[in-house]
């Protein structure tokens, strides 16, 4: 039986009963940043129609690059990274990181490409209330910036030196690629909850490639 023109059938979704669980274990001031995220995801639980645009699938994009003596130098975008849900969290408090898995390989035709360099980056976002900047930690530096799209341009944008075991051969390929996904360590157990439940937080691209030029 529906009631307030909600079907009742919704009443049980999981999402929302991570929601309930996810607010009994918050108190103090982290409960108004997880308010904010409960609610957008409520609403766009309950009320599809009304519900915020969802983006497009999240992606590597723009590779390219140059590899050197005992170095490369990678370049890359990541594109639909944020969804508005996740952007609302942000200005809430709640603390984002992305994860970056790249590797550097020699290709090899016939037999198996053999990997020359690879890295592991992490880059984390989160708004200061007090001092009202974004707090974009990359490279183990921490940068501020006080416009928002600054901040995301920051967790999007890339240009990463990878050390690599070999000198390049000229005549040969190299290619690199590259995978992110959203990193939910320095989430919060409700958190978390909730984001298992939520599709408008699966942050988890594929791998990705692109060629890099020897020089």
């Amino acid at each position: 039986m529906a009631s307030h023109g909600i079907d009742a059938s919704r009443e049980c979704d999981p999402g929302i009963t991570a929601l309930i669980y996810g607010a009994s274990k918050i108190n103090g001031r982290g409960f108004w940043a997880f308010a904010a995220v409960a609610w957008a995801i409520v609403a766009i639980q309950l009320f599809p129609s009304a519900a915020i645009a969802v983006p497009g699938i999240p992606a590597v994009v723009d590779i390219h690059g140059q590899i050197r003596p005992r170095e490369a130098r990678v370049y890359f975008s990541l594109k639909n990274a944020f969804s508005p849900e996740m952007v609302e969290a942000l200005k809430s408090g709640i603390e984002i990181s992305f994860k970056t898995d790249i590797k550097i390989e020699k290709v090899r035709h016939g037999w198996f490409n053999e990997t020359v360099g690879e890295v592991e980056l992490l880059r984390t976002v989160r708004f200061d209330a007090l001092s009202r900047v974004y707090r974009l930690v990359r490279g183990g530096k921490e940068e501020l910036f006080t416009d928002i799209f600054d901040a995301l341009s920051g967790m999007t944008k890339y240009e990463v030196p990878v050390p690599v075991s070999s000198d390049p051969e000229r005549g040969r390929y190299y290619r690199v690629r590259i995978r992110t996904h959203l990193d939910r360590v320095g989430l919060s157990d409700p958190l978390r909850s909730i984001i298992f439940f939520s599709s408008l937080w699966d942050v988890e691209t594929g791998w990705a490639r692109g060629y890099l030029t020897v020089q």
